[in-house]
């Protein structure tokens, strides 16, 4: 689009008086108000708040320039979409060189670095400079470093269209903003500002540690774990409230002047007791306090040179981070990963940091990312303050029932804080006096005592990690003092004689949510050791929460979170007795190997008030798992299901490989719940974008979960109501052999002869010739593609005969050489079956469906595929494996062509249908389990000619695949190869039509199967 006339006017006028304006006297008051704001205007940003937002949903924030020691302390401006950050500009007067200059080049760098924002705009309207923020900058840098883009003032009339479309309102509305920083970034030094700070304090964490060890060698590890964090903690804290103004800047860097400095920094931690109150200062007994003050970390040893190091680091030119933008949420994460790890002593009292057993079984820790949050919140509390006024809020119980660093509860908090300063101005600010306050510019903001009234009468949340709660407690408290400065609190301070902050014991708890005082029911405390009964951390909930818990309208009215995901094998490792308990406690934990989530799930319920509502995100295998039934049975029954946002193989945790799901219960039950299904998360969190539809409560029970929503939910229905399905033309549907099972040895055949074949021992690295009839082509998942079947070279030993084990005399003069190789492998061969194998019979095999099908054609089925890639067996005497990477066999009736049904389940119509219906597994590969296959529909009815006349045409055209794919194999010229190809693919698509038309599709039902292939 051509620049606007109001832009070609300010490069008119820069151009004509542009020696005054580059003259020093020219400050950077006038060319903001003369050129920049004009200019950000006419990228449709409302600069002036002409729409009159309330504070937290306002365009754009002009910060208050705080010069501390020669440094503006915020940026300039703040662009925002629904009070979501997304880049800052900075601006300079014309008279500072932009191009050459690396200090404002640092400083919006580090401004945007600390705020995690992508991208970011240096300017003083002569010059206009681009930077990627996501490199993390340093004293050293040049203006030119991470710089991806400059203009002067000429340029933009003619490339006002490519400024346009990155930085204007409608272009970050409309995603374009976040897909050119997502375009731009560069992997080579990208060190965001979460990877960075959780680096920093993993090595303060370990300076700490060591240290105290050793100059307090009479501190427990417990007592160790305790004081590193609270230490690191109050540090942190006090220097974000130094680059908020809220702290004098720079008190903790002058305490590291001399020596001595711990014992600066207790009297400095006592003073912030008298001015916050937190919790994190408490070292005095005092009424109203609900919990023990900290009697151990003053009288603690600490080295200076440790504190001198870690203090030295929170402040420039050492530090990189600008602690005023640095958001609670950033911290959280930062956190959560830091909290993955614990310090334990060994027996010289040296600390050690290692990674907590439940983090290293789950692969790692994966933080929330915000957006999910957010939508959680605005789904469950969002929908409960509807229509309510400040004064039924205030009654909400809102609860996050393993809170890790508090990432929902700061969710659910910022949420409550919204809404209450948006329904005070709408409702005239003037009379709310105690709630409000406004500042020297008029803008409204709530008071201090209005956020700690919010906070205490909100906001729960119980973690079984210590150290997790009082990260929880300083993300709230931070947030209680967001926008604070020193001037704000002294009326709190001084006249009303009123500390800063909450105390928030009696709001966030430490306990393990599932285990309650009926632990020890039938058995000893005494019988379990005192770390065992810490570990453990027995949590009463209702002396926990007792205003809460007790009473007619006990419960609480919002449960959120993101439970813990581990499944119940590892945690045997480090908890065997939670386990025994969870299996007889809950009816959740009542089948197969579950995960701890859908325990979290059941307890959640529990805690729900009649009205309540949940908000979790949690793996949605539960959906399809055999672990699953129960908890799938206890929502079905109460009809708790409200709304299921379904990711599929999406990943919304970085790095993770687990695939989740939004889900929302209601305690009360209804009779419909709401389904999305989510193709693309990038679009869908930028715009909400999916497939949505409403599906009736009755139609779920204990069984599997399919939801199918959108255009295609009709011909899934007709499908599913189908009477023939796959299990009612088959004999049977098994899996393949088992090496735990069955007696069975995979060996690699090096040469064959009439009646013998030379294999190779790995143990003995000998080879051997063993007699022929005992040996048997075997393949495994990989091996089968659609219709063909690929015999491997590698080859399976069965010593057995008929099905009947072999007394072993008769084995030994029947198989000479096939026991020889037997006795010579022995201890190799035994040790692999786990020695379970009798003395004499110790080559016997396990009875399995496998090997009662010996001789009889099937067809065979991967266990997971990223297709339907049904093949057959036409003579029955391949063998397979079972489990991820065998498959599954099917004896169809002799009623039915195998032809015909292999056709039906290698076409696009079925595998459509098994999509819907089976687990999704990572890259796209989806699960064709027994489970799930036997369920298949399948086309039985040929009363009329038409019918009959499709079936036998599949069959025909299904024949004629299976010898092109002979043919192909058989093939060894590329043009040979290319023309069969071309056949088979051709033959493919005629067997989908000839499937389509006996399954009586529509054209716009082929059009939708179609598409949906052509999507992946």
């Amino acid at each position: 689009m051509p620049a606007p006339q109001k832009i070609i006017d300010l490069v008119e006028r820069f151009e004509r008086n542009k020696e005054a304006y580059m003259a020093g006297q020219y400050n950077e008051t006038q060319v903001r108000r003369e050129f920049i704001d004009p200019f950000l205007k006419e990228l449709g940003w409302d600069i002036d708040n002409e729409q009159g937002y309330a504070e937290a949903y306002k365009d754009v924030v002009h910060e208050d320039a705080i010069r501390i020691g020669g440094m503006h302390k915020a940026p300039d401006y703040c662009m925002r979409i629904g009070g979501v950050r997304k880049f800052f500009v900075e601006a300079k007067k014309p008279a500072v060189n932009v191009k050459e200059n690396s200090e404002p080049a640092f400083q919006v760098r580090r401004y945007a670095w600390s705020a995690k924002l992508p991208l970011s705009i240096l300017t003083d309207f002569q010059e206009l400079a681009v930077y990627d923020c996501r490199l993390k900058p340093t004293k050293t840098d040049g203006s030119t470093k991470a710089r991806i883009q400059y203009f002067t003032y000429k340029d933009y009339v003619e490339k006002w269209d490519e400024i346009a479309s990155i930085f204007s309102r409608d272009a970050v509305l409309k995603g374009s903003f976040d897909k050119y920083a997502e375009a731009t970034k560069k992997k080579k030094g990208t060190e965001e500002v979460d990877e960075a700070f959780l680096k920093e304090i993993e090595n303060w964490r370990e300076l700490l540690a060591k240290n105290i060890a050793i100059r307090n060698p009479d501190l427990s590890q417990r007592e160790l774990n305790f004081a590193v964090q609270v230490t690191i903690d109050r540090l942190v804290f006090l220097r974000i409230c130094e680059d908020r103004g809220i702290e004098n800047y720079g008190r903790l860097l002058a305490e590291v002047n001399g020596t001595n400095i711990y014992g600066r920094l207790k009297q400095h931690f006592r003073d912030a007791d008298d001015r916050y109150n937190s919790g994190l200062f408490h070292f005095e007994n005092e009424k109203d306090q609900s919990e023990s003050p900290d009697t151990l970390t003053l009288g603690l040893q600490i080295d200076d040179d440790v504190l001198k190091e870690i203090i030295s680091h929170l402040y420039y030119p050492e530090s990189p981070y600008e602690f005023s933008v640095l958001s609670a949420d950033i911290l959280g994460q930062v956190y959560e990963q830091f909290l993955g790890k614990v310090i334990r002593l060994t027996d010289g009292h040296r600390a050690k940091i290692e990674e907590k057993p439940e983090v290293r079984k789950a692969g790692g820790v994966y933080y929330t990312p915000t957006y999910i949050v957010q939508y959680i919140v605005e789904h469950t509390i969002g929908k409960l303050v509807e229509g309510k006024t400040p004064k039924e809020v205030e009654k909400l119980k809102i609860c996050d029932p393993a809170c890790g660093s508090g990432s929902f509860l700061l969710g659910a908090y910022q949420f409550l804080l919204d809404w209450h300063l948006k329904y005070y101005m709408e409702n005239d600010p003037n009379k709310w006096n105690k709630q409000l306050t406004q500042s020297a510019k008029g803008d409204w903001k709530l008071s201090t005592a209005e956020r700690k009234r919010i906070l205490l009468n909100n906001i729960f949340g119980v973690d079984i990690d210590a150290q997790a709660v009082e990260v929880t407690k300083l993300s709230l408290l931070l947030k209680v003092l967001e926008g604070e400065t020193e001037q704000s609190l002294k009326p709190q301070l001084s006249m009303f004689k009123e500390r800063a902050l909450p105390n928030l014991g009696s709001n966030i708890k430490c306990g393990n949510s599932l285990i309650g005082p009926d632990f020890f029911m039938g058995q000893q405390m005494g019988l379990l050791e005192t770390e065992e009964q810490y570990r453990i951390n027995v949590f009463d909930w209702e002396k926990a929460f007792p205003q809460i818990l007790t009473g007619k309208s006990a419960g609480f009215d919002a449960i959120i979170g993101n439970p813990p995901y581990i499944r119940i094998q590892a945690m045997k490792e480090w908890a065997p007795i939670e386990v025994e308990y969870y299996k007889k406690r809950y009816a959740s934990a009542s089948k197969g190997n579950y995960d701890i989530y859908v325990v979290f799930i059941e307890r959640a319920l529990a805690l729900m008030n009649q009205k309540g509502v949940l908000g979790y995100i949690l793996p949605h295998k539960f959906f399809n798992a055999h672990y699953g039934e129960p908890v799938r049975e206890m929502l079905s029954k109460g009809k708790n299901l409200q709304q299921i946002v379904h990711f599929g193989d999406q990943q919304a945790f970085k790095g993770a490989s687990t695939y989740t799901c939004l889900l929302f219960l209601t305690k009360a039950g209804q009779n419909k719940f709401s389904v999305t299904k989510v193709d693309h998360l990038d679009d869908w969190r930028l715009t909400k974008a999916g497939v949505s539809g409403e599906i009736s409560a009755n139609w779920i029970d204990k069984t599997h979960w399919q939801f199918t929503v959108g255009k295609s939910a009709e011909l899934f229905d007709e499908l599913k109501q189908m009477p023939a399905k796959l299990e009612d033309v088959t004999l049977r549907i098994f899996q393949g052999l088992k090496t735990s099972a069955d007696k069975i040895y995979i060996v690699e055949e090096r040469e064959r002869k009439s009646d013998q074949v030379k294999i190779y021992s790995p143990m003995k690295e000998q080879e051997y010739w063993v007699e022929a009839e005992l040996l048997h082509p075997l393949i495994k998942g990989g091996d089968s593609k659609p219709y063909l079947l690929t015999r491997t070279k590698r080859l399976i030993l069965f010593p057995y005969k008929s099905g009947v084990l072999i007394p072993q005399s008769e084995f030994e003069e029947k198989y000479p050489l096939t026991w020889q190789y037997l006795i010579e492998n022995k201890p190799y061969l035994s040790e692999r079956e786990d020695g379970k194998m009798m003395e004499s019979h110790w080559y016997a095999f396990g009875r399995t469906q496998a090997l009662e099908v010996i001789g009889l054609p099937k067809i065979f089925t991967p266990d997971i595929a990223p297709c339907a890639s049904f093949s057959l067996d036409e003579t029955g005497d391949v063998f397979f494996t079972g489990g991820a990477a065998g498959g599954y066999g099917i004896l169809v009736k002799p009623e039915y062509s195998r032809e015909y049904i292999l056709g039906l389940l290698n076409s696009k119509l079925l595998e459509w249908y098994l999509r819907q219906i089976a687990t999704q597994m990572r890259g796209g590969w989806f699960s064709f389990e027994s489970r799930f296959i036997k369920n298949l529909p399948i086309w039985t009815d040929f009363s009329d000619s038409r019918e009959e006349a499709f079936r036998d045409s599949i069959v025909t055209l299904v024949s004629n695949m299976l010898d092109l794919q002979k043919q192909l194999v058989a093939a060894k010229t590329p043009h040979e190869q290319s023309q069969i190809n071309q056949l088979i693919s051709m033959t493919d698509e005629s067997i989908n039509d000839a499937v389509f038309e006996l399954y009586g599709l529509s054209d716009d039902e082929v059009e939708m199967i179609k598409s949906s292939f052509n999507k992946q």
